[in-house]
C-alpha cells in the first residue's frame, strides 16, 4: 500500500503512536527534557489534526 492510498486518520494515529514510542525510548536519555520539549508540541498538533479530521473533541462536554 503506498502512502497516497492510506487513510489520513490512520496516518495521524500511526504518527501519534510513533511519538509515544519515542517518548518511551527516551526515558533514560540525559537530554530527555530537551527532546520532550520538542515532542510534546508535535503530539498535541497531531491530536488536534486527528480531532479535526474525526470531528471529535478531547474535552468532555459539560451539561448545563
Amino acid at each position: 500500500m503506498n502512502r497516497s492510498e492510506r487513510d489520513p486518520e490512520e496516518i495521524l494515529s500511526t504518527a501519534l503512536a510513533q511519538v509515544e514510542n519515542l517518548t518511551l525510548l527516551l526515558e533514560d536519555n540525559e537530554y530527555k527534557t530537551f527532546l520532550y520539549n520538542h515532542l510534546i508540541p508535535i503530539k498535541y498538533e497531531l491530536q488536534r489534526q486527528l480531532n479535526n479530521l474525526t470531528n471529535t473533541s478531547p474535552y468532555s462536554k459539560i451539561d448545563e
